[in-house]
């Protein structure tokens, strides 16, 4: 999503979505009592199917993987498919992962070596007058706690260029290390009064109810309602039939290997029921448990079309994203702004709230952008590189920039806004965000009586639309 064209933006041909609805135990009794079941020996075969695939020089091949898993488990071909498709995109997700953690080590470490040729030259200087009893005693208290900063600096930097060489040295390994479960949860068993459990046995159960907690069934459109090993079908009244084929141990008998129950997706229900029936692409099932509840996801392949709902014929909707609130700004095909409006953002973090209300937010805005025809633009931001180079905070007001930093939950934002896009067929521009605010600040938060984040959103929308603006500094 990077083009500015006046007329619209072609938007990728393919496009992943993912739907959740949460599984009733009182539908669906029989379905969800079999994947409490499934999820332990599922989860059994997963693992031993990461470390497997884990170690490259031991590494077989797809076919004779499959053979594997399919006679030391007794499962399925499509069930050791699915299994192999998960365990290779998470090791892939996990590389890059580890690539990623380098890049924002590496640029620590050079802020640090920045901070600490600073300190040298005031501590050097400094050790040759406190040498002579030069300094007063409060120059004196200063040098000395420059020169404890400089240690721990120094203490800091090895530490992280040790954590380098060591991601480097997994990733020519291939040796790459993932705790099941979640690293913290497994520490956890360490101090189990202080994180709420009674006994070990409490923890465990926490544990492995965390470690196993999915089970994928991979979908292809040669097969049977998208998906040979768990199918959906449409109902009248709106819901949808659920088989489910059972594998493993759960399968006592020839005559017992399906289990059935009902669910209802109450959002986007309809592009469900659409990929059902067009079997144009296959469908893909995630059953996830979080706590006691059960969740069903759907993830959808959907082809965008090339004409889409908006467009830049009467203008454009600009969004600046802040800390704390999104700021639109809304201009007339002449580039000249029309309105305004502010969305607040309550909720910060990744909890649950946070995610719901930037979803209520994208759809607010979305639906402002089908009523008046006009593209959407938003900004090209990454916060990776200051995130990485933010080390702790000096002084309140660096405290403060750091904790902003770390709290803008810009990507999420992007994500749901580009859902929103693809799912309402919306033009969806993305432009470089370079000096936005400054050429608000210059050219129209003045002479418009507008502050400087409506100006922002302003120029946005305006460089979407194509003016080219430049500050004159």
């Amino acid at each position: 999503m990077t083009s500015c064209s006046q007329t619209g933006m072609r938007m990728n041909t393919i496009h992943n979505l993912t739907i959740e609805t949460r599984l009733d135990s009182h539908e669906s009794g029989e379905l969800t009592a079999y994947f409490e079941q499934w999820r332990t020996e599922y989860g059994k075969i997963f693992r031993y199917a990461w470390y497997r695939y884990a170690r490259p020089p031991k590494r077989p091949s797809k076919s004779a993987f499959n053979t594997e898993l399919q006679r030391r488990f007794g499962i399925t071909k499509r069930t050791a498919n699915s299994i192999i498709y998960e365990v290779s995109g998470r090791y892939s997700a996990l590389l890059e992962l580890k690539k990623a953690e380098i890049k924002q080590l590496e640029e620590k470490a050079a802020v640090l070596e920045e901070q600490i040729q600073v300190l040298k030259k005031e501590v050097y200087a400094d050790a040759a007058l406190a040498a002579e009893n030069r300094l007063s005693p409060k120059e004196l208290a200063e040098y000395k706690n420059r020169k404890r900063s400089l240690y721990y600096k120094k203490q800091k930097l090895k530490k992280k260029k040790d954590r380098i060489r060591q991601f480097v040295k997994d990733i020519q390994e291939g040796n790459l290390k993932i705790c099941f479960g979640g690293r913290k949860l497994f520490d956890a068993q360490n101090r189990l009064a202080e994180n709420g459990f009674r006994s070990h046995r409490q923890w465990y159960q926490a544990f492995t109810i965390k470690r196993d907690a999915n089970i994928l069934y991979l979908g292809s459109k040669d097969e049977s309602a998208c998906n040979q090993m768990f199918q959906l079908r449409p109902l009248p009244d709106g819901s949808l039939s659920v088989q489910c084929r059972k594998d493993g141990k759960a399968v006592k008998e020839r005559t017992d290997r399906y289990v059935y129950g009902r669910c209802r997706f109450s959002y986007l229900g309809d592009q469900l029921c659409a990929g059902l029936l067009g079997r144009q692409n296959g469908i893909t099932y995630r059953i996830h448990f979080e706590g006691k509840k059960i969740y069903l996801q759907a993830i959808l392949t959907i082809t965008v079309p090339e004409v889409l709902s908006t467009n830049m014929t009467d203008g454009a909707i600009g969004l600046d994203f802040n800390n704390g609130f999104i700021q639109l700004a809304e201009t007339d095909r002449e580039g000249n702004l029309v309105d305004l409006e502010r969305f607040p953002l309550l909720f910060h973090g990744t909890g649950g709230r946070a995610e719901n209300e930037i979803r209520q937010v994208v759809s607010r805005i979305s639906r402002r952008s089908l009523q008046t025809g006009k593209s959407i633009v938003i900004e090209d931001l990454d916060f990776k590189h200051r995130k990485s180079r933010c080390l702790k905070g000096k002084g309140k007001k660096g405290r403060r920039y750091n904790r902003i930093i770390h709290l803008l939950d810009y990507s999420r934002y992007k994500v749901s806004m580009k859902n929103s896009a693809v799912r309402n067929q919306i033009d969806l521009i993305v432009v470089n965000p370079a000096y936005t605010s400054a050429i608000a600040r210059e050219k129209y938060c003045e002479q418009r009586k507008l502050n400087v984040h409506a100006g922002a959103a302003y120029v946005i929308a305006r460089r979407g639309q194509g003016f080219k603006e430049k500050t004159t500094a």
